[in-house]
């Protein structure tokens, strides 16, 4: 899929619940807890400021792991930022999000395909 393609579901809501789903599932495997303000608006830059946010914390105190949960997201190599991201948590956020919605079009996709 490319950014295009992409890009309407960016602003759908129903979508973007299921990427931050997507997204506390995925983190849980590595023992690490999302949390999603639910009093701010539902937005993919809500959601990337707020990662962004967590993943500063990690990057400073738990770094060694970040290469093993990007792998686990399915981050492909060529897109993960120098040094795992931890010099611009919030590019890498919007890297994460973007996949974990990647994720969630593709299994409603497979849905509908199904029915």
């Amino acid at each position: 899929m490319n950014d295009l393609q992409i890009e309407k579901y960016r602003h759908d809501l129903a979508y973007l619940r299921a990427m931050a789903e997507q997204t506390i599932r995925d983190f849980e495997r590595f023992n690490y807890t999302i949390v999603f303000k639910e009093e701010l608006p539902v937005s993919f830059l809500n959601f990337q400021l707020q990662l962004a946010e967590q993943l500063t914390a990690w990057c400073k105190f738990d770094a060694e792991r970040i290469p093993g949960l990007l792998y686990h997201i399915d981050i492909p190599e060529h897109k993960i930022p120098a040094r795992f991201g931890c010099r611009d948590t919030y590019q890498l956020a919007g890297i994460i999000l973007q996949r974990e919605l990647i994720k969630v079009i593709l299994k409603n996709i497979i849905q509908v395909e199904l029915l």
